[in-house]
């Protein structure tokens, strides 16, 4: 049958969805959806913030005390010492409690290794010496001493170094500055060349202890010259007095 639509007289009724929904999809809930997610992002965020100011603080934190605790440690070392050389027990010492017997002992050593030598043993002494000097000492020391060693060997010379006087200086916090007076006999090919008064001055401090070492004390400053110029030195270094 022909309707009065198909006649043209009636519009043509054109379906619409219902409102706020498009494709099945309820349009009405997005905002809500939207806003909720938006939400949910920026508290992730700042929660993930957070943490990573959490970790940072926590970091610096242990680092701090860790630093702390390695200075602490640092710092108990450089108290306590080992001053019992060549046996197995050892006993720990305050830079305070260390005996003057024990710093003497250790100078007269250093000082014989120093100048008891002949073409024998003067590698062997000065060897031994350096190894308780400090870096900068020891690199000066091997330097002045390698032509002074040359000469002992090719003229076969000996001396004979022999403590009249010292002294010890201590500061009670492990250093000690030494002036020793030595006589100094020397020979050349089994002559003898004569005797000279010598004075030796060191400044050595007390070391953490190290395996293979018999004294716990380094050598960081060692001179040494002759009597007379040493006076001299020392006259000079006196501040002059005017008479009035």
């Amino acid at each position: 049958m022909i309707g009065a639509m198909e006649k043209g007289i009636e519009a043509a009724q054109i379906s619409a969805p219902p409102s706020g929904v498009y494709d099945g999809v309820d349009l009405s809930v997005m905002p809500k959806y939207l806003c909720f997610k938006a939400a949910l992002l920026k508290e992730k965020l700042l929660l993930k913030n957070l943490i990573l100011i959490l970790v940072g603080v926590f970091s610096v934190y242990f680092l701090v005390s860790r630093n702390e605790i390695s200075t602490l440690y640092s710092k108990l070392r450089e108290k306590e010492y080992i001053l019992a050389p060549g046996v197995v027990d050892f006993t720990p010492a305050s830079p305070q409690a260390v005996t003057d017997g024990y710093v003497d002992s250790a100078v007269m050593s250093f000082i014989r290794t120093l100048g008891n030598i002949n073409p024998i043993n003067i590698d062997d002494q000065y060897t031994e010496l350096s190894g308780y000097m400090s870096h900068d000492l020891k690199v000066r020391f091997d330097m002045e001493t390698s032509d002074w060693i040359e000469t002992v060997k090719l003229e076969n010379i000996s001396e004979i170094l022999k403590v009249a006087d010292k002294e010890i200086i201590s500061d009670e916090k492990g250093n000690y500055k030494v002036v020793a007076v030595v006589t100094r006999e020397r020979y050349a090919n089994n002559e003898y060349l004569g005797r000279t008064d010598e004075v030796v001055e060191m400044i050595i401090k007390l070391m953490p202890p190290k395996q293979g070492k018999r004294w716990f004390l380094q050598i960081t400053s060692l001179t040494r010259t002759e009597a007379n110029s040493f006076r001299g030195k020392q006259i000079q270094s006196k501040p002059s007095s005017v008479e009035k």
